[in-house]
This record gives C-alpha cells, sequence and structure tokens, in this order.
C-alpha cells in the first residue's frame, strides 16, 4: 500500500465548503464507531447515521466512506477506547491549554473517499489533471472544487503520473483523505508485469469507425510470418447511433454515446493485454492526423456524421498509448498510403486485418530495421486476385503505386469481405457488449 501526502492550496470559500464537510463527516463517522461498539450490523448503522441532524452536505458515498472508517476503527480497538482528537489534545483543553474551538479543530477528522476503479479511481475527485498540478475535487455534480497542488520531486511526479494514466483507464482504485492542509492518495503498487519482449515480434492496427483490424507478426531471417489476426467490429453501435434521430441532448443518444466512449476504451485495452501476450515490443498505428482533418470530406452527410463526430479516434490511441507505455511497449505511427489496396493484394484475412498486416510490416521495415522498404520488395499479389483478374490487367505497372493507381481507375474489387474467410466469432468481454470480435485463422 503507498500512501502520498501532499500539500495543496484553494481560496476561501472552498476552504470553508471543505471544513463544513469535515464536520459533517467527523459527526457520522463518530457516531458509527459508537453503534458499532454496541453490535450493530452495517445496515442499521447506515440507516442510522442517515437520519442524522446537519449533514446535508455529504452525499450517499461520502456517508458510506464514514461509515466504513467507523466500521474499521471499532475493528481496530475493539475492547480500547477511542479519544476522538487525542488523548493529548483532550489532556491540554482539560488543562485550559488550548481553548474549545482548537480542540474542536483538533477533533475534526479526514474526509474520506473510498476508491473505485469502475469510476476512473474514485468516483469523488478527478485525477486527470494531476500530473499538470491540479487535484478536482467533485463535491456534487453542480460543485467542483480545484485543489492546486505545488510542483512535486521526480519520485512523487512518476506516482502522480501512474495514478493519474491508470485511473483514466479504470485500472487503478484510488483512496482520497482530506484535511485543511494536506491531501492523502492511498492506493496498491501495480503489479510489475516482467514482460520478455521480443524485438522480432509487433503488432499492427488498422483504424476505421466500424473496424479496428490488428495483426501479430514475427520476423524471422527477414520474413514477416503472421502468428494472430483479429477485427473488433463496432457496426452493431454505430449503427444505432447513426439510425438516432433525436439530438446529441436526448437521453437515448446520450447513452449509446456513452456506450460506445466505454466499448473503445475497453478494445485499447483488449488490445494491449495481446500485445503483451505475444511480447510484442512494437506497435504500428496509421498516422491519420493528416487524413483527417476537420472539414467536409465530399462522401455525403452520413459519412461525414461517422467519422467526424462518432468515431472516437482520439479516445483510442491516447488509451492504447498509456497502456503500452506503462508495460514498455513501443508506439509508433506509420504512414497509411496505400495500406489498404497492398494489404488485401497480399493477404487473405478480412479487410482490416489485411491492412494491418501491411501497417505492421512498413512500421517494422521504415521504422525499426530502417531499411527503407516503405513498400514490399516483390510486385507478387496473391493467386486468388490474379485468377479473378485478366492477365493484362496489371501489365505495365512497375511499382506497388501503379498497381493501386490502376486498380483504384479500373474500379476492380480487391478488399477480402468477412463472409469470404474463415473465423470465430464472439461479444467482447460480455453478452451486453456491442462489440463483435472475428477471429481468423
Amino acid at each position: 500500500m503507498i500512501t502520498l501526502k501532499i500539500p495543496y492550496t484553494t481560496n476561501e470559500q472552498n476552504s470553508q465548503i471543505i471544513k463544513d464537510l469535515r464536520s459533517q463527516y467527523s459527526c457520522v463517522l463518530r457516531t458509527a464507531y459508537n453503534r458499532f461498539h454496541e453490535g450493530l450490523k452495517q445496515k442499521d448503522v447506515r440507516e442510522q447515521c442517515r437520519q442524522l441532524n446537519g449533514i446535508e452536505r455529504l452525499n450517499s458515498w461520502l456517508l458510506q466512506s464514514a461509515v466504513m472508517d467507523g466500521q474499521a476503527l471499532q475493528t481496530r480497538f475493539k475492547n480500547e477506547k477511542v479519544i476522538f482528537g487525542g488523548k493529548k489534545n483532550l489532556r491540554l483543553r482539560t488543562e485550559n491549554k488550548i481553548s474549545k474551538e482548537e480542540f474542536k479543530e483538533k477533533r475534526l477528522s479526514c474526509v474520506s473517499s473510498q476508491g473505485e476503479a469502475l469510476h476512473k479511481g474514485n468516483r469523488m475527485f478527478d485525477f486527470s489533471k494531476l500530473v499538470e498540478g491540479t487535484l478536482i475535487f467533485k463535491v456534487s455534480r453542480k460543485q467542483h472544487i480545484d485543489l492546486q497542488i505545488p510542483k512535486q520531486r521526480k519520485n512523487y511526479q512518476e506516482k502522480l503520473k501512474t495514478i493519474q494514466n491508470l485511473s483514466q483507464t479504470n485500472d487503478l482504485t484510488v483512496t482520497v483523505k482530506l484535511d485543511d492542509k494536506f491531501v492523502y492518495l492511498i492506493y496498491d503498487e501495480p503489479k510489475t508485469l516482467e514482460n520478455k519482449l521480443l524485438e522480432t515480434r509487433y503488432l499492427g492496427i488498422d483504424l476505421n469507425p466500424n473496424h479496428v483490424g490488428i495483426s501479430v507478426m514475427e520476423d524471422v531471417q527477414g520474413t514477416q510470418n503472421v502468428l494472430y489476426v483479429q477485427d473488433f467490429d463496432f457496426s452493431e453501435i454505430t449503427e444505432k447511433l447513426m439510425k438516432e434521430k433525436n439530438s446529441s441532448s436526448s437521453e437515448r443518444f446520450k447513452y449509446l454515446n456513452n456506450k460506445l466512449n466505454h466499448e473503445v476504451i475497453q478494445v485499447a485495452k483488449q488490445i494491449s493485454l495481446i500485445a503483451l501476450k505475444f511480447n510484442c515490443k512494437f506497435v504500428f498505428l496509421e498516422n491519420l492526423d493528416k487524413n483527417f482533418n476537420t472539414g467536409n470530406t465530399n462522401k455525403g452527410h452520413n459519412f461525414n456524421r461517422l467519422v467526424r463526430n462518432l468515431w472516437k479516434k482520439c479516445n483510442f490511441v491516447e488509451t492504447l498509448e498509456k497502456r503500452l507505455q506503462l508495460v514498455g511497449i513501443k508506439s509508433f505511427k506509420v504512414n497509411p498510403a496505400y495500406t489498404s489496396y497492398i494489404g488485401n493484394l497480399r493477404h487473405e484475412y478480412f479487410d482490416s486485418c489485411n491492412a494491418a498486416c501491411e501497417i505492421a510490416r512498413r512500421g517494422y521495415e521504415v521504422i525499426i530495421k530502417k531499411n527503407r522498404q516503405f513498400y514490399p520488395k516483390d510486385l507478387n499479389i496473391k493467386t486468388s486476385l490474379e485468377n479473378q483478374w485478366k492477365k493484362e490487367t496489371l501489365e505495365g505497372c512497375k511499382s506497388w503505386k501503379d498497381i493501386c493507381l490502376k486498380i483504384k481507375n479500373l474500379k476492380l474489387r480487391y478488399r477480402v469481405l468477412l463472409e469470404e474467410t474463415n473465423f470465430k466469432q464472439f461479444k467482447m468481454l460480455s453478452k451486453k457488449s456491442m462489440i463483435n470480435i472475428y477471429q481468423f485463422s
């Protein structure tokens, strides 16, 4: 268990809100401790604490946290008598060495919020700006308090970065305690993954609004072998969003949009686990920054809406890069020019997976081996397409670029459809998921 004690500053108004919360929290904590000491069960104690007057600032989660702290205190001391505020301060008060107000101040407990991994570490605190020096205390839905944290020394800064990254991917539980000067971040040290990453193993990713294709490949004496191929199909949920006629502020649209955000994060998590399972040292993604700038695509309203509004590309890439960084896997962005054409001309998997194979090959050859093999050495295409087209179709083509442009101009079908492949289909993680996974052999 790691505990970080960090000073913070905020304005006077926020300090008064925190003091009021501490006062009410302390009242519930003491009441809970006494009721547990009498032998009551947690359910009964919680119900009695709800009936207390003057705890209007405490929401149900803080009240539950106070009850849990009271139970932990009773379990720890059992037959011993607990003096809230401490024996020393009580003695000083009886000797009139401190005032009544000072003793009341000493009796205040920290506001504590139990951590939850599924709520980005803690439902009451936002760690997304922790590295930048801001911890956000979500007192209520409408009231948020910014706690300013000074720049920490290097080892603390690294721990704050770990909390920020892992909490955003729902992989860390952080309990937060807050007094008038300090915030305490309490969490279990993330398990160190002893990875034996292989320099010759790498994973390629093809990104599309409806499909994310991946391929795990290995370089064996200059030959690229495909080890694992999989496609994540988002079309079930994106089609529902496309058909949704209500405004973006409607409850139905918000639900589907939040569901899509969640699924995107889960897919990024699964891909990082696959890369780790196969001991991949490198992951290569399409560099779409230049290809998908804001603006009209000239391909119709539906296409614009799908690509510009519904596609969670940035969420996916940010989540994936954070997770890969934590386990020591390096990620690179690759120029995707003609990867779909070349991938489908050389491989027999599904369209997105074929493109992922070419992205993986190109990234490894150009970025890692640095041999400038942007396009494959040979101009050979797979036999199934040679038999499908006339022999003279590609005559005169002297490069992969010539082949791709000729196919485009002649409007030849080159993409491999899903029904033309051998695959296993299953849902991701649970039956409630709207992501279909296709695994190819």
